[in-house]
C-alpha cells in the first residue's frame, strides 16, 4: 500500500487532468441544509467526475455508469470510510458496512436471514396490522406530524421488538439512533454528541446481550449469540455492532423516503388518486419514490490501489464521494429525470445501491412503503401539508426531513376485525 496522498497532490492531479475543481461541501454548505437532494443532484451540472477541495478533499462521481462501476469493484474501492466529505469523521467502524470482501460477505450473511424476502413476507401481516392501527389514530386525530407520528413509528413497530428492544421506548430509541445524522462539523465540532448518542444505543444492546446469554428469546440478539465467523463465536462487541447496524437499516432510511413521498402525494391530488388506485400502481409509485427520494444520498469509497480511472490519475488512499441521488437523475439513463413519474418504465434506479454493498434491507423497506401507502389510502382519501415554517433537513449520508405536518381532509369508515365498517367517531370532511 502506498502512502496516503495529500489533498494538494490529489487536487494537483485533478487540475492537471482538466477536471473541474470546486468547493463541493455537503457537510457545511447551507445549500445542502436547505435542499439536500437538490444540491446533491446539482452536482451533475459540474461534471461526471470532479474534485472537491472541501473538508479533506475528495473526488466526486455523479454519473450513473461511473457510480455503478465504482460500486461494483469492491476490491479496488474500499468501503472502510463512511464520511469522505467530513472534516473529522466520527470514530466508528461499522460491520458489515465498512468491511471489504471477503470479510464483508462473511459478516453480512449473519443478518441477511432477517431481511430476506421469505422473512419479510412473514413480517407483512403484523406490519399491516400495525400500520392500519397507526393510520386509524391519524384519521381520528385529523392531523399528524407525519415524520414523528407515522414514518418513524412504522418501521419501529415492525422491527424493534425483534431487536430485543421494548416497543414502549420507541421514541427514545429512534431519537438516539437518528441523532448522529444531525451532527457534523457545524454543530458538533468535537464529535462528543455523536459519540454519546452511539454509546447510548450500544449500551442498550449490551444490556440485551447480557440478558439473552442468560435467558435466550426468540429475537435477533439471541440468534447472533449462537453464530460464528470462520469458526470464531461472535463476542458481545460483534453482536452489539450488528444490532446497531440492523437498527439503522430498519429505521431512519425508510422513514425518510416515506416522508418525501407523502409530501409529494399531499401536494398533488391527481397524482395521488392515479398512483394509489391499485397495488400494482403503488408498487410503481414506490419505485419512483426510491429513485427521486433515496434515503442515502451520498456514499463514500476509498481508492485501494493506484489506477487510471478513465484517464484520471487516482492513487491508493484517495477519497471518493459517490452521489447516488445524482446518479438517479442521470439523463443518460432516465428521460426527463427531474420529473416524478410513477409510470416510468423501465425504472433502473440505484436507490438501494449496487454491488456487494447493495442495501440488505431493501426488501423490508419496499414492503413497509407498499403497506403504508396501501393502508393509508384505504382509510384517508384527502389530506394536505400544513405549516412548514419549522421544516429543516438533515444530511450526513442519509437525507431526512425533520417534520411534515399533515392535515386530514376526508376519511373512509374504519374496518372492524369482523370485516364490517363503521364511521369515524369524528368524521373529517
Amino acid at each position: 500500500m502506498t502512502d496516503h496522498p495529500t489533498v494538494d497532490t490529489a487536487e494537483a492531479r485533478a487540475r492537471a487532468a482538466g477536471v473541474p475543481v470546486v468547493e463541493f461541501d455537503p457537510e457545511c454548505d447551507p445549500r445542502f441544509k436547505a435542499d439536500p437532494l437538490g444540491a446533491i443532484a446539482a452536482g451533475r451540472e459540474i461534471g461526471d467526475v470532479f474534485y472537491s477541495t472541501a473538508a479533506r478533499g475528495f473526488w466526486v462521481v455523479t454519473s450513473a455508469d461511473l457510480y455503478k462501476e465504482v460500486s461494483q469493484q469492491a476490491t479496488r474501492f474500499s468501503a472502510r470510510e463512511t464520511f469522505a466529505h467530513y472534516r473529522t469523521p466520527p470514530p466508528i467502524f461499522m460491520k458489515p458496512p465498512n468491511l471489504d470482501p471477503p470479510e464483508h460477505g462473511k459478516v453480512r450473511k449473519l443478518i441477511t436471514p432477517f431481511l430476506s424476502p421469505h422473512a419479510v413476507r412473514g413480517l407483512e401481516p403484523s406490519a399491516r396490522a400495525s400500520v392500519a392501527a397507526i393510520v386509524d389514530e391519524v384519521a381520528e386525530a385529523g392531523e399528524c406530524d407525519f415524520m414523528a407520528d407515522v414514518a418513524l413509528r412504522v418501521p419501529a413497530e415492525v422491527f424493534l421488538e425483534q431487536m430485543g428492544l421494548p416497543l414502549s421506548r420507541w421514541r427514545e430509541i429512534v431519537a438516539l439512533r437518528l441523532l448522529p445524522g444531525k451532527l457534523n462539523a457545524s454543530n458538533d465540532p468535537g464529535g462528543l454528541q455523536y459519540k454519546a448518542a452511539v454509546d447510548s444505543v450500544f449500551g442498550m444492546f449490551r444490556e440485551v446481550v447480557v440478558e439473552r446469554r442468560q435467558r435466550p428469546a426468540d429475537d435477533i440478539p439471541s440468534f447472533l449469540i449462537t453464530q460464528s465467523v470462520d469458526g470464531v463465536p461472535l463476542d458481545d462487541d460483534d453482536i452489539v455492532m450488528l444490532c446497531y447496524v440492523l437498527l439503522g437499516t430498519s429505521l431512519g432510511t425508510t422513514a425518510s423516503t416515506m416522508t418525501f413521498l407523502f409530501q409529494r402525494l399531499a401536494d398533488d391530488p391527481p397524482l395521488r388518486r392515479r398512483s394509489t388506485a391499485t397495488p400494482k400502481a403503488i408498487s410503481a409509485l414506490v419505485d419512483e419514490a426510491l429513485r427521486v427520494y433515496p434515503a442515502i444520498g451520498l456514499i463514500s469509497r476509498v481508492v485501494a490501489e493506484d489506477m487510471d480511472f478513465h484517464g484520471l490519475d487516482w492513487r491508493d488512499g484517495d477519497r471518493v464521494l459517490l452521489l447516488l441521488a445524482a446518479a438517479n437523475q442521470d439523463p443518460a439513463l432516465f428521460e426527463a429525470p427531474e420529473r416524478f413519474d410513477p409510470e416510468r418504465s423501465p425504472n433502473r434506479h440505484v436507490g438501494f445501491g449496487v454491488g456487494p454493498h447493495f442495501c440488505a434491507g431493501a426488501t423490508l423497506a419496499r414492503m413497509e412503503l407498499q403497506v403504508l401507502v396501501e393502508e393509508w389510502h384505504r382509510r384517508i382519501t384527502d389530506y394536505h401539508v400544513g405549516d412548514l415554517s419549522e421544516l429543516t433537513y438533515e444530511l450526513s449520508v442519509a437525507v431526512r426531513m425533520t417534520t411534515l405536518p399533515i392535515a386530514i381532509d376526508a376519511t373512509l369508515p374504519r374496518a372492524d376485525p369482523d370485516g364490517s365498517t363503521r364511521a369515524p367517531a369524528s368524521p373529517v370532511l
